[in-house]
C-alpha cells in the first residue's frame, strides 16, 4: 500500500534552506523512498498554515525545515497532539536537532523521512503561554542580543564581532541593571542579574560544549549566577568546561518542576529558543511532561 505524501514545510529564510534554495532542496528530496509534498513558506505565514493543518485533522506526521526558532513556532500547534514532528536540520546552528541526537546534515537525515518511522514523546518547558524547546535566557542575554542587532544594522559588522562588542558593553554597564528574583518551595529568595531556565539538563564538555543527553527526565534546568563580575564568570566557565557547573560556589543551579520570577517591572526582555521577545511579569514556567512527539534516531530502526 502506498504512503501517504508527508508534507515539508520549510522556512525559505532559515539559514541552510536559503543556501540550498528551492530547486536543489526539491532534487535533494527526490532521494526520500516516499511521496513528499514541499511547501516553501515565508517565516509570517508557517504559524498559520500550521495551525490550519491541524485544525483540519488529516495529518499524523509533519516535517519542518529551519532553525530552532522556525521549530519553536511549529510546537506551540503540535503540542499536545499526536502528530509526529519531523525537524529537518535547514537552520544555522540546529541545536534542537543535535539535542534529540538526530542528524544534522540534511543528506543523512533523510532515511528519517522515510515511511513507518518510530517516534517518541519529549518535554516541552512553557513559559507564561508560550512552549519552549530548549531554555529561556533572562537578563544580560537579551541585552546583548539586542545590542547585537542593533550593531549589525547599523555597522553592518559579522555576527562574532558584533557579539564581542555587545557583550563587552553589557558587562560594562549591567552592575546597575534590575535583578530577577525566584522564590523557592522551602521559601527562600535567590535574586540574580542572569536566568537560564532550561528544558531538562544541559551537560557540559569539553567536545561539544553544551548539549542535552535526554529531554524526557521530566525537570527544568536553572541556573542562576549571584552576579556577573570576572571572578563568577571565570568560575563558570571552570566547571562548566569538566561538567560540574552543580559545584560552583556563585552559581546556583537546580532542578525544579516549575518556577516564578518577579522583577521590578510589568514587562521584560526574555531570549527563548534563540529569539529576542518581551515576556509580561511574573514570568512563570513549567515543565509539560512527554507533551511533543518527534521522530526516533535511525539507531532504533528495526
Amino acid at each position: 500500500m502506498t504512503a501517504e505524501p508527508l508534507l515539508i514545510l520549510v522556512n525559505r529564510k532559515a539559514g541552510t534552506a536559503k543556501k540550498m534554495g528551492h530547486t536543489r532542496l526539491l532534487e535533494t528530496l527526490e532521494r526520500v523512498n516516499r511521496s513528499v509534498q514541499l511547501h516553501w513558506l515565508d517565516p509570517a505565514d508557517l504559524s498559520a498554515y500550521i495551525q490550519q493543518l491541524v485544525d483540519d485533522g488529516n495529518i499524523n506526521e509533519l516535517a519542518v525545515g529551519g532553525g530552532d526558532g522556525t521549530i519553536n513556532h511549529t510546537i506551540q500547534h503540535l503540542v499536545g497532539t499526536n502528530i509526529v514532528l519531523f525537524p529537518l536540520p535547514l537552520g544555522t546552528m540546529n541545536h534542537f536537532v543535535k539535542d534529540l541526537d538526530l542528524p544534522v546534515r540534511l543528506e543523512e537525515f533523510l532515511p528519517l523521512l522515510n515511511s513507518n518511522r518510530r517516534s517518541r514523546q519529549i518535554d516541552v518547558g512553557c513559559v507564561n503561554s508560550q512552549y519552549f524547546l530548549n531554555n529561556v535566557s533572562l537578563g544580560m542575554y537579551p541585552r546583548v542580543v539586542r545590542y547585537r542587532g542593533v550593531v549589525r544594522f547599523s555597522q553592518r559588522f559579522p555576527k562574532l564581532i558584533a557579539t564581542a562588542y555587545a557583550l563587552t558593553k553589557v558587562l560594562l554597564r549591567h552592575q546597575s541593571r534590575r535583578s530577577f528574583t525566584w522564590r523557592t518551595d522551602k521559601g527562600d529568595d535567590i535574586s540574580s542579574p542572569v536566568f537560564l531556565i532550561a528544558n531538562n539538563r544541559y551537560k557540559f564538555d569539553i567536545t561539544s560544549l553544551v548539549h542535552r543527553e535526554r529531554l524526557d527526565e521530566g525537570h527544568l534546568m536553572i541556573i542562576a549566577p549571584t552576579d556577573v563580575r570576572l571572578p563568577t564568570l571565570l568560575e563558570a566557565i571552570l566547571y562548566a568546561w569538566t561538567d560540574r557547573v552543580e559545584y560552583a560556589s556563585r552559581l546556583d543551579v537546580r532542578a525544579v518542576k516549575d518556577i516564578i520570577i518577579n522583577v521590578d517591572s510589568d514587562s521584560t526582555h526574555a531570549v527563548i529558543d534563540g529569539e529576542l521577545t518581551r515576556l509580561d511579569t511574573p514570568i512563570k514556567l513549567h515543565l509539560k511532561k512527554a507533551a511533543l512527539r518527534v521522530v526516533d534516531s535511525l539507531d532504533t530502526d528495526n
